[in-house]
């Protein structure tokens, strides 16, 4: 048998290296392409998270008595507001808002599984009564949420970078007591004011339990902050594809 001639030889191997070079083009796309998701976080009224914070040593109490872990988050796409029920314009405002919101997804993107909380900051006087009532008054799919201990409510709070103040003053001593969250109830003979202040974003929790995006209100022209149900429409759906590009890599 005769050996085959340079020029067989290379007719031979370009087939082979017609592969090889193929096969490093395409795993380099594929890497470019992988690097261009991990990075390039979606523009939204907002942050979102490139690596998703994990909840951990949830203990709280549903507006039905349920106790409420880590394992009730899971799922699903959780939006949380948070606020009291005393509140005279912005939570309301947020949960009406948030119930637009919950017909435009259940309309247009039904195969997405979602739920809304309402997570009260001033469980001394938001009882497991007064929340039913008040989230039934916006919808009876909502959740409402309130932690039983203060160690509960410091846990939930830092983990999703809630911040609140309750000021009380009192007629008999005239002293301000300033705690994040006092779950004890005063008489209201030694109360004069009761004051709560507390930030506005809403959170978004993944289906893996874990704190995915917080979005921001927006600055109306009067100056009032706000959000709008097509925003956060926009915002989700977009943190949504980010989530599931993410979980394709």
């Amino acid at each position: 048998m005769k050996p085959l001639s340079t020029q067989q030889q290379t007719l031979t191997l370009l087939p082979i290296i017609a592969v090889i070079v193929l096969t490093i083009v395409f795993y380099s796309l594929a890497n470019n392409n992988a690097y261009q998701i991990r990075v390039e976080l979606p523009k939204i009224q907002g942050v979102t998270l490139e690596k998703a914070q994990q909840l951990t040593n949830i203990q709280l109490t549903d507006h039905q008595g349920k106790s409420v872990n880590l394992d009730y988050f899971i799922g699903k796409w959780h939006f949380i507001a948070y606020g009291y029920t005393q509140c005279p314009d912005i939570c309301p405002t947020t949960l009406f808002t948030l119930v637009q919101l919950a017909d435009l997804l259940n309309t247009n993107n039904e195969n997405i599984n979602t739920q809304f909380v309402f997570y009260t900051v001033d469980p001394a006087r938001d009882s497991q009564q007064i929340l039913a009532q008040y989230i039934h008054y916006f919808s009876k799919k909502f959740t409402a949420m309130r932690a039983e201990t203060s160690q509960y409510a410091e846990i939930f709070q830092q983990s999703l970078g809630i911040k609140v103040e309750i000021t009380r003053a009192n007629i008999n001593n005239n002293n301000e007591d300033t705690n994040k969250v006092e779950l004890t109830n005063s008489s209201q003979n030694d109360e004069v004011t009761y004051q709560v202040n507390h930030g506005l974003t809403i959170l978004l929790i993944n289906p893996k339990s874990e704190l995915q995006a917080v979005f921001f209100p927006e600055i109306t022209e009067l100056g009032i902050k706000g959000f709008t149900r097509d925003a956060l429409y926009h915002d989700f759906l977009q943190v949504f594809n980010y989530y599931k590009q993410r979980n394709l890599l």
